[in-house]
């Protein structure tokens, strides 16, 4: 198979998503979140860079994690190495929403029309600020009395030194 006959695949692919699969989940085929895909694995195909303005409500993101979808699945048809997709999002709310919601539905679609083997997975990178420091919170459980803390928020400091994300310690307090 030729190159520009696996780049037409990886734009047939595209459509198809858009204008076959995921209507069946009720969601609109939109023009504009179409061609913003296509515009997305062509750069990603030339090994570029695309600069891509599209307003609320287009579709960004099932437009990306399409395009990063199918440019993994040309290069593994391709017989070329698997190589993570970066996305960078501008929240931590939505990397938590393609993480739990777009990418779950985007695998269940995928999967059924056989697609893809297994689900897609995402990975979570958020600032410092986001994680615990194992020397300031051993620092800080000596300087607090837990007996005198609301103890879900003592129970929520002391989850601390199991989990590394103090996004999941839910009521940790500010303070701490």
């Amino acid at each position: 198979m030729n190159t520009n006959e696996n780049r037409r695949n990886a734009h047939n692919e595209v459509d198809h998503v858009f204008k076959d699969l995921l209507p069946t989940q009720n969601m609109a085929e939109r023009s504009e979140q179409v061609a913003l895909c296509h515009r997305m694995l062509d750069a990603m195909l030339n090994d570029g860079i695309a600069l891509c303005d599209a307003g609320t409500g287009i579709g960004k993101t099932y437009a990306y994690l399409v395009a990063g979808t199918t440019f993994c699945h040309l290069r593994a048809d391709s017989g070329l190495e698997a190589k993570p997709v970066l996305i960078s999002t501008s929240s931590i709310a939505l990397q938590n929403a393609i993480q739990r919601e777009y990418l779950p539905l985007l695998s269940t679609v995928l999967a059924a029309e056989g697609m893809i083997t297994r689900p897609l997975r995402a990975v979570i990178r958020k600032g410092k600020s986001h994680y615990v420091c194992d020397e300031r919170l051993e620092r800080r459980l000596t300087q607090v009395d837990l007996k005198k803390k609301n103890q879900a928020a003592a129970e929520a400091l002391l989850s601390l030194r199991e989990w590394l994300d103090a996004d999941e310690a839910v009521h940790l307090s500010g303070y701490d």
